[in-house]
């Protein structure tokens, strides 16, 4: 609807205009749901190193918004993550979300192609963006 547009329209133009990460950390670079092993509830493995990079640790917190389904699971993640990191602000968290609308809207675009599974995920992340 057009509410939701507006409202991701919001968060990516947040993201183009936050201060960009001030050191480049090691990235997985691709931590979305079929990359990810889960075990009673609880991430216990990450398989998939082949995008592994340095860069913008943003770009694997987008995984929060990709991965998490409930909103108290995501803000238990992003105060995790604050409580082990030095480089965390309000601009790494906006560079978080544009990466999340960004690998959303690939997923869907990929997954109408050829992959249903992959548009659910996008989906799913674009919902989970505009929940919170």
């Amino acid at each position: 609807n057009a509410a939701d547009r507006a409202a991701i329209e919001a968060l990516w133009r947040s993201a183009l205009q936050a201060a960009p990460a001030r050191e480049a950390l090691w990235l997985h670079g691709d931590v979305h749901a079929r990359n990810l092993l889960v075990d009673a509830g609880r991430i216990s493995g990450v398989i998939d190193w082949g995008d592994l990079c340095a860069g913008d640790p943003a770009t694997d917190l987008a995984g929060i918004w990709m991965n998490f389904h409930d909103r108290e699971a995501r803000a238990s993640a992003q105060a995790r993550y604050e409580t082990q990191h030095r480089d965390s602000d309000s601009a790494l968290w906006h560079r978080a979300r544009g990466w999340a609308a960004l690998f959303a809207a690939i997923l869907i675009d990929t997954g109408r192609a050829d992959h249903p599974r992959h548009a659910v995920m996008g989906e799913r992340t674009l919902e989970n963006l505009l929940e919170g």
